[in-house]
C-alpha cells in the first residue's frame, strides 16, 4: 500500500511540475491556430490569412504565428509592440490579457509597429 501511493504521489508531482514549466496553455486564435513560435523573417508571416505579431517595435525578438484569426479574445504570449496583419479583416490589439484597456486596430494586409503605444497583451479580429 505504502509504496503505491508514493507511486501516484510521484505521478501527481510530476504532472504538477509539468504544468508549473510549460505555463497556462494559451488561448488560441481559434481551433486551427497557433501561437506559433517562428523566427523573425519567417515567410509564413506574409502568407494570406496570416498574423504574425512581434515583441520590438523593429519586427524582431520573440515572434508568434497565427492563422484563422476570429473574433475571439486572444492573450498574446509577450507583449506586443509590432505586428504584420496579413488577415482579411482588421486587428484590434489591446493593453489588458482580456481584450479590455486602450486599443488600436490594424487594417487588413498591413504591417505597422506602435512603441509609442507600448506593448499590448491581447487581441481579436
Amino acid at each position: 500500500m505504502y509504496g503505491f501511493g508514493c507511486q501516484r504521489a510521484a505521478a501527481v508531482a510530476a504532472a504538477t511540475a509539468a504544468g508549473l514549466l510549460l505555463g497556462p496553455a494559451p488561448t488560441s486564435a481559434s481551433a486551427t491556430s497557433g501561437p506559433i513560435a517562428v523566427g523573425t523573417g519567417d515567410s509564413r508571416c506574409t502568407t494570406a490569412g496570416s498574423l504574425c505579431v512581434f515583441e520590438t517595435e523593429w519586427f524582431a525578438g520573440r515572434t508568434a504565428l497565427y492563422r484563422d484569426v476570429d473574433t475571439d479574445c486572444v492573450t498574446a504570449p509577450f507583449g506586443i509592440l509590432a505586428n504584420i496583419n496579413m488577415t482579411d479583416r482588421p486587428v484590434t490589439f489591446h493593453k489588458n490579457a482580456d481584450c479590455t484597456g486602450s486599443s488600436t486596430t490594424e487594417p487588413a494586409g498591413n504591417l505597422h509597429s506602435w512603441k509609442s503605444l507600448g506593448p499590448m497583451y491581447s487581441f481579436r479580429a
